[in-house]
């Protein structure tokens, strides 16, 4: 830890991530607690100019990690929504490295798939 970082909780919820297999789930990369923000007034007019989609649903906070890319799926425990991830940005806050994910609702076959050796 570095002397200026400070501790930073997750709150809100667990997230399991896991790899796009086609129209299916594919492996499960890692399970994370996050802590759910809000969709402000920049973030709706940025989704508005969006060409992808034209919308965000859902972000979340999650400590840093490099497993996470884009168009993965984020499986939300509590409810069990399932959200791609579109955007990662990096939040360097308190001195602790986390990553926002921004995310839209997606509706995947919950039969994970295994990776084949």
């Amino acid at each position: 830890m570095r002397p200026e970082q400070t501790i930073e909780t997750f709150p809100d919820g667990i997230v399991d991530i896991y790899a796009e297999n086609g129209r299916k789930l594919g492996e499960k990369k890692i399970h994370l607690r996050f802590e759910e923000k809000t969709v402000g007034v920049n973030r709706f007019y940025q989704q508005q100019a969006s060409v992808m989609t034209g919308r965000i649903d859902r972000v979340i906070k999650v400590q840093h990690t490099k497993i996470i890319s884009t168009l993965d799926i984020a499986v939300v425990k509590e409810d069990g929504r399932q959200y791609r991830i579109l955007r990662i940005q990096e939040k360097p806050e308190k001195g602790v490295d986390l990553l926002e994910l921004q995310s839209v609702t997606v509706a995947i076959d919950k039969e994970v798939t295994k990776r084949e050796d």
